[in-house]
């Protein structure tokens, strides 16, 4: 599998970063070169484009479905908005996952879209610092003088829709933004980052990530009608029309050997279409 590269903003990737092939894949690709008559039909690598919070876990699957099948997966990670923005402005993609359905959508919209599976679900949980050092257990301690800053997703990134629906929810927005409370991260890992090294009291963040964090706390977890749901949507892309490494890859996603790697990682499973 070629190296994944993390989407720095909502605007694109990073300009001086590289793809770099697996060392085996290369020698493979010289042997067929060489052998015109061992040469096999060429499979186009696949280019899959996933919300911030899914990666580790289709990273993981997508490193098993490469080990099984001998085809290619590059994976990209970012904030969903960035990377529906991208995919309208032309980008190459075989597959996108999206952490909400608004962006979704949006590709929906530019009918660039082949097919839409609703993969996966999720919950949104408010995280403090090992040890909660400010002493927080729910989202109305957040007004509280010993809360200084609290860190959720950029206005236009998912989890920062639902953190702010929830904090809506409680009335508490408004008066946590006027106080300069709110700091906003680029998606769902850098979020969870700030709570990670102590840089804020507390965080919203999706389950999962609080999960794979060894340096943070739940203190609370929302309950799902204080937001919309969280649905992750997965969009077969008209741009793999006849790669078939992208549609067995997009099936795989939806197999029972993925579903259980998704729950390890704390998501849940939606129903599909």
């Amino acid at each position: 599998m070629q190296q994944r590269i993390d989407w720095l903003d909502e605007k694109g990737i990073d300009p001086n970063a590289m793809y770099y092939t697996d060392l085996e894949m290369m020698e493979e690709l010289l042997v067929r070169q060489r052998s015109p008559e061992k040469r096999l039909p060429e499979i186009r690598e696949t280019l899959v484009l996933v919300a911030a919070s899914t990666r580790e876990a289709i990273g993981e699957i997508a490193s098993k479905f490469e080990s099984q099948t001998g085809m290619g997966v590059t994976l990209s990670s970012g904030p969903s908005s960035g990377l529906a923005r991208q995919i309208v402005a032309g980008a190459s993609v075989d597959i996108f996952v999206s952490a909400n359905q608004q962006w979704a959508d949006e590709i929906n919209d530019a009918k660039l879209s082949a097919e839409e599976y609703v993969l996966l679900s999720n919950r949104l949980v408010l995280v403090v610092p090992e040890g909660n050092p400010a002493k927080l257990f729910g989202p109305r301690d957040l007004n509280s003088e010993r809360v200084r800053r609290i860190a959720i997703a950029g206005e236009n990134v998912p989890l920062g829709i639902y953190a702010e629906q929830a904090l809506r929810k409680f009335d508490i927005f408004e008066t946590l933004a006027d106080s300069n409370k709110v700091v906003r991260g680029t998606d769902a890992r850098v979020t969870l980052t700030y709570v990670e090294r102590a840089e804020v009291e507390a965080g919203i963040v999706y389950a999962t990530d609080a999960k794979q964090s060894s340096s943070t706390e739940v203190v609370y977890a929302f309950d799902t009608a204080c937001h919309d749901s969280i649905v992750y949507p997965m969009l077969l892309l008209r741009h793999a029309a006849g790669n078939d490494a992208a549609r067995a890859f997009y099936e795989y996603l939806k197999s029972d050997e993925s579903i259980r790697i998704f729950q390890s990682h704390g998501f849940d499973i939606s129903t599909g279409a």
